[in-house]
């Protein structure tokens, strides 16, 4: 971030995208930080003519960004990418959108997943800094271009090499973010609450209230969590049982009506996340001998139910 202008694009403006991109919008419109929104089809036809229409605790606004647009061309190069796409779309956006990613650009990671590091690494050897993330929100689509915030606090925590000036335009940008050193530890206790809490509510099609209210439904998410927790233990994390107890509370934050995303993804007929929330737990723990007995029931579940193939 060398040059007068810094230009922060939001790759996917969907229920994350939307929620970190709108408040960015907002702050920095007429500034020398340019918010990019870099969207496709019709959110981008949509936000083009009529801005983002964002929803959040009980207030309604229309966001325009600097640049709504799909053409690398146009974008540019960015001095940072903030990735909020879903898992199964990395690839193929990433390469999609190289162009726009040089030496010094950061991409900041907001998946839920362990590993988007090493995903992207893979992908761009030679792309800049990597900042993994993770955020704690519930937020929607309605309709493309119309995104809703329906739950969670939005804390976002990143990691990887420090960068306090660009922290501190994010905070200033109206997120709250945090950056740790040990940003593995985040990432896989989010991973103990989002990956079980998809799973059993795909499977069983609940609600988290309803998931709370069933004790049965409980014990089975307990024991997923369980699961992940010696998956982890592989990994050089350790998980505790108060983690687990934690990641049990947070049901208790969101709206009785919540549902998941992998969920609404498989309501909606959409793709699906399931590769990295449920298959990875089994593949991965198939590879250390670890028993996902709870897992593969739900996992059997979900494959019954939505003919997975």
């Amino acid at each position: 971030m060398k040059s007068d202008i810094i230009k922060i694009g939001i790759l996917g403006i969907g229920g994350i995208g939307g929620f970190v991109g709108a408040p960015l919008a907002k702050k920095y419109k007429n500034s020398a930080v340019k918010i990019i929104f870099i969207c496709r089809d019709e959110t981008k036809n949509t936000i083009q003519k009529e801005g983002l229409l964002f929803e959040s605790k009980g207030t309604t606004e229309t966001i325009f960004p600097d640049l709504v647009s799909d053409n690398p061309t146009e974008i540019g190069i960015l001095d940072v990418l903030i990735l909020t796409c879903k898992s199964y779309s990395i690839n193929s956006i990433l390469q999609l959108y190289k162009d726009c990613i040089g030496p010094e650009t950061t991409v900041i990671t907001l998946q839920n997943v362990v590993n988007a590091g090493e995903l992207i690494r893979n992908i761009l050897p030679e792309a800049g800094q990597i900042m993994e993330g993770c955020i704690y929100v519930a937020s929607n689509v309605k309709k493309p271009g119309h995104v809703q915030h329906v739950g969670g606090p939005g804390k976002i925590f990143v990691g990887g090499k420090e960068n306090e000036l660009l922290i501190n335009l994010l905070i200033e940008g109206g997120l709250d973010i945090t950056y740790v050193a040990n940003i593995k530890e985040i990432l896989w206790k989010k991973y103990l609450f989002v990956a079980p809490v998809a799973g059993i509510t795909s499977a069983y099609k609940v609600t988290f209230g309803q998931l709370l209210e069933d004790p049965d439904l409980m014990h089975i998410l307990e024991n997923m969590m369980l699961e992940i927790q010696s998956l982890a233990s592989r990994n050089n994390v350790r998980l505790t049982s108060q983690d687990i107890e934690t990641s049990k509370d947070l049901l208790t934050k969101f709206p009785f009506e919540s549902k998941s995303s992998l969920q609404l993804d498989f309501e909606n007929r959409a793709q699906t996340e399931k590769r990295f929330l449920v298959d990875y737990v089994i593949e991965n723990s198939n590879k250390y001998q670890l028993e996902t007995l709870y897992y593969n029931s739900v996992n059997e579940k979900i494959e019954a139910s939505y003919m997975v193939s």
